[in-house]
């Protein structure tokens, strides 16, 4: 299931869509004026307003003002289509965008940043010297040096930044950014999916945070370690007898990765928290227990089930 994006109206949000695997499948000026095309005629119907844009070979940047409308109501006219002419044109098969796009919310004091940051995509790719030598971003129409879109709201643009268009450029040119490092929200998110019923929202990217919202037809699961946390407590066997290759140590390992099982947890993770292989953990997985071990296994059920359902609450 997908979950709801949070899109205050008035905030600016920084929306960036990938190809998949990093493909190239924007690659000339008729493919990038499509592209654009589709975004002002979306945009004429939403009311959302874009403030900066970049389009390169492998991915897209856009600066956005939210509306109330959900950000769906624009980019579903756009994403499908290009997709749809990009396969015709090339007689091909298959996605064209890694997924929806990722997006931010950037406080305000920040638009500037970010109209500077996504000016220099191409300086950055090393595709050209200085962002007023591309024409792949709306930087040559805020500087004077390219017609403006109707759908692009340069005023604003240079409003919100505090900056006049005879300055622009300069500004622009000394913002040469580094990649933003979003590592650690990307993280954050991977371990939140892990637990099943929680999931990121839209981040926002000063202070870098991102609110936590709930998915209420999921199924919370534990982590891997918290499975071999319990099954220690209850079973009071030590470190070095679990991961032994005793009799009692194999079982007790067999214990953990049924338990990891039945509470929804892949066999390859619960083995990768045993430092066993993929093939091992699945062994452990099939193996019968014991009656001692299986009357062990329905206690570390019970016990976590009851742990997850006070932390549902």
């Amino acid at each position: 299931m997908r979950i709801a994006r949070y899109t205050p109206p008035g905030e600016v949000h920084h929306v960036i869509s990938r190809f998949v695997e990093k493909r190239w499948f924007i690659t000339s000026d008729e493919e990038r004026s499509y592209y654009l095309r589709l975004l002002g005629n979306a945009l004429a119907k939403s009311d959302w307003t874009c403030l900066a844009y970049a389009v390169m070979s492998s991915h897209i940047h856009l600066a956005m003002i939210a509306g109330d409308q959900p950000s769906s109501g624009w980019s579903r006219r756009v994403n499908p289509a290009y997709a749809n002419f990009y396969n015709d044109a090339h007689d091909r098969i298959g996605p064209v965008f890694a997924g929806r796009a990722d997006m931010w919310i950037e406080s305000t004091e920040r638009v500037a940043r970010l109209i500077a940051y996504i000016h220099n995509n191409p300086v950055r790719a090393g595709v050209v010297p200085r962002a007023v030598d591309s024409n792949w971003t709306s930087h040559r129409a805020y500087t004077g040096r390219a017609p403006t879109p109707r759908w692009l709201d340069r005023t604003s643009g240079l409003a919100l930044s505090g900056l006049h268009s005879d300055e622009f450029d300069d500004w622009v040119c000394q913002q040469r950014e580094p990649r933003r490092a979003y590592q650690s929200l990307h993280a954050l998110d991977r371990e939140a999916k892990r637990l099943g019923q929680v999931s990121l929202g839209t981040p926002i990217s000063k202070p870098l945070s991102a609110p936590l919202l709930a998915r209420p037809f999921a199924r919370l699961r534990p982590t891997p370690e918290h499975v071999v946390e319990v099954v220690r407590d209850v079973s009071g066997v030590r470190d070095e007898v679990l991961l032994s290759k005793s009799r009692v140590g194999v079982g007790i390992r067999a214990v953990v990765v049924k338990a990891g099982c039945k509470l929804g947890i892949s066999k390859a993770s619960m083995g990768a928290v045993l430092a066993l292989s993929a093939q091992g953990a699945a062994k452990l997985g099939d193996r019968v227990l014991d009656p001692t071990n299986a009357r062990l296994l329905d206690v570390v059920i019970d016990r976590v089930t009851s742990e997850l359902s006070l932390v549902a609450k």
